[in-house]
């Protein structure tokens, strides 16, 4: 307790300094916040206008390159596109087969017989 003494003296306010605080307390708060957000408000303003004013009004044109990719009959079934049928082909023993595709009551399930 004695160091602390010896490091920190007590110091006395100023005078009238007890008295100028005790004012400033009871006095109802400024509204200095009003001005930050007015600040605030105009800040946020300026950047959406200049968001609007830099992005183009119309979309960008597709490229070439774009419409083939969409083309691409990889991408029907992701597309939602209808297939075209795939040929189906069998080897038997190194030698192409026969095969006859034979009625289903499930449009969704091919039934094939090798020849």
């Amino acid at each position: 307790m004695s160091i602390e003494r010896e490091l920190f003296d007590l110091l006395e306010p100023p005078p009238g300094g007890v008295e100028r605080m005790r004012a400033r307390l009871a006095e109802p708060q400024r509204s200095r916040a009003s001005f930050g957000l007015l600040a605030l408000g105009a800040a946020t303003v300026l950047a959406l206008a200049a968001v609007l004013a830099y992005r183009p009004a119309a979309p960008p044109r597709s490229s070439v390159a774009d419409n083939v990719m969409v083309a691409a009959p990889e991408l029907d079934r992701l597309l939602g596109r209808d297939t075209p049928p795939v040929p189906l082909t069998v080897k038997h023993d190194d030698q192409p087969a026969q095969i006859e595709e034979l009625p289903s009551s499930d449009p969704q399930v091919r039934i094939y017989r090798v020849l």
